[in-house]
């Protein structure tokens, strides 16, 4: 009799388990927005871009894309770093991929937007750990 009590309580916790783990692998942890900085070298506005991880934005003729973004531990230098695509978009809708690769604050130089019209550049990286 005890046995099968045994075995009732050993599939509850199994079953809680499982539950558990199934939910922890699916909630997203955190939430980054990353704010670029974003030069028309033709009319010389410079322009905020608040953007969230995984989402698309235009500006002019660029559309940009932010994979993820990572923010430096507070005891290391300052450092916020971004994976980012750009595309241009051209008259006929065709789209050329001008850049796609990491960015850095601290040093945008390294790894620098290479269009005429635009500049592109990371300013910061916002996480949030509590879902919204």
């Amino acid at each position: 009799m005890n046995r099968g009590i045994r075995i009732k309580k050993n599939k509850k916790n199994f079953i809680f388990f499982l539950s558990f783990v199934f939910l922890i692998l699916n909630i997203k942890l955190s939430n980054s927005l990353t704010i670029l900085g974003a030069l028309n070298k033709v009319s010389g506005k410079i322009s905020k871009i608040k953007i969230e991880d995984n989402s698309e934005t235009n500006f002019g003729t660029l559309k940009i894309v932010v994979k993820t973004c990572k923010k430096s531990l507070p005891e290391d230098p300052p450092e916020n770093s971004a994976f980012i695509q750009i595309w241009d978009t051209k008259i006929d809708k065709n789209e050329e991929k001008i850049f796609s690769g990491w960015m850095f604050s601290s040093s945008p130089s390294i790894s620098a937007v290479d269009h005429a019209v635009y500049d592109v550049w990371v300013i910061d990286c916002n996480i949030s750990y509590i879902e919204d």
